[in-house]
């Protein structure tokens, strides 16, 4: 897991810094002044591995010389269905930017508004190149006075593409909602067990 390590140190500082201005709204009590609508995309980025997911699906992982590791499929439907997540990862990825040093395996979203009633309403979702075999995800929403968040745990999905939209009770005063970066709390496991952290998107609310 060498490359997990290193991933993940980066991806906090890379979510960390993403978020200075929106954070200094929140603690000051003085965010922008219309509630965010606006879809935030971050990145979806290999973490690590899942050794038992990949052999029970066709791939075996490898660990190279230099401590990094990588899935390998060794079956007909293994090969065949990573070629398919290839071509989409190739797609995909045209002219895309992702955090330094991490590897790309697909996106990451969140959107939201601040409703009556302290109520905290959003859209969030992933989408990854390949079928996944499991998913945790969570929308965080730390507000001025306290603070509350949503999650979920799955299979799949198998189209490695899920969304959701919902609301969050009882936020009171302005802050900050945010997929969590570099968590297992915003996490996709693959069929290949290729393991995929969010970057971790945001939206300040009022």
């Amino acid at each position: 897991m060498h490359l997990r390590k290193r991933v993940v140190a980066g991806l906090m500082v890379a979510g960390l810094a993403l978020l200075p201005a929106t954070a200094a709204n929140a603690s000051t009590g003085a965010p922008d002044s219309e509630p965010s609508t606006e879809t935030i995309h971050q990145a979806m980025v290999v973490a690590g591995y899942n050794a038992e997911v990949a052999e029970a699906n066709g791939y075996q992982i490898i660990t190279h010389e230099d401590g990094t590791q990588e899935s390998v499929p060794v079956t007909e439907a293994a090969i065949a269905q990573q070629q398919q997540a290839d071509q989409l990862r190739a797609a995909a990825q045209q002219g895309a930017v992702s955090p330094s040093g991490a590897v790309p395996c697909g996106d990451s979203w969140v959107s939201g508004t601040k409703l009556a009633n302290d109520t905290l309403a959003f859209s969030t979702g992933f989408l990854v190149y390949g079928a996944a075999y499991e998913h945790t995800w969570r929308v965080n929403a730390i507000a001025l006075i306290n603070s509350n968040s949503w999650g979920t745990t799955g299979a799949g999905p198998a189209s490695g593409t899920k969304s959701w939209e919902g609301a969050i009770p009882s936020v009171v005063g302005p802050g900050i909602a945010s997929v969590p970066p570099g968590s297992a709390l915003a996490s996709v496991t693959l069929l290949n067990g290729t393991v995929c952290y969010s970057v971790g998107p945001s939206f300040s609310f009022g």
